[in-house]
């Protein structure tokens, strides 16, 4: 489990979909169902994901996994997490990711609380934004009210 928690802390997203993907294509759909349920206790997504889009759940899992690793874990039942771990380890697409796992410190880092370009929603977000002082540059005839 500290080697999965390794490579989820350290691989990059890209690496660790592609990782997932491998995995999770060798699970039968009841597993790739609970992985589905995991990802709902822990980050609240997955539920428009059927569990036979293989390369959407391992993007899900990848995602959440490397923002936070423990939170992923923990959302696991203890023996299938092991599964998943052991699959993951003896993954081709895992081979050669584990050089500085001597090295490592065993901390896994903390949840992002910054908010990314596609987390939540704009209000503004496809409005033209005017300047306060744009507005009293423009004669008031400019905006349909009195001179």
């Amino acid at each position: 489990m500290r080697q999965y928690r390794y490579l989820l802390t350290t691989a990059t997203v890209d690496a660790l979909e592609g990782i997932h993907r491998e995995v999770l294509g060798e699970m039968v759909v009841q597993d790739r169902r609970r992985c589905l349920q995991a990802l709902s206790d822990a980050f609240v997504t997955g539920l428009h994901v059927g569990a036979e889009e293989t390369a959407k759940v391992a993007h899900l899992v990848a995602v959440g996994a490397h923002r936070a690793p423990d939170a992923w874990l923990a959302s696991l039942e203890h023996v299938f997490a092991r599964r998943v771990a052991e699959a993951v380890l003896q993954s081709e697409a895992s081979f050669g990711r584990f050089n500085g796992y001597a090295f490592w410190d065993g901390e896994s880092p903390e949840p992002e609380r910054k908010t990314g370009p596609n987390d939540g929603f704009d209000p503004n977000a496809n409005r033209r934004r005017v300047e306060p002082r744009d507005l009293w540059a423009r004669p008031w005839g400019a905006f349909g009210g009195y001179p």
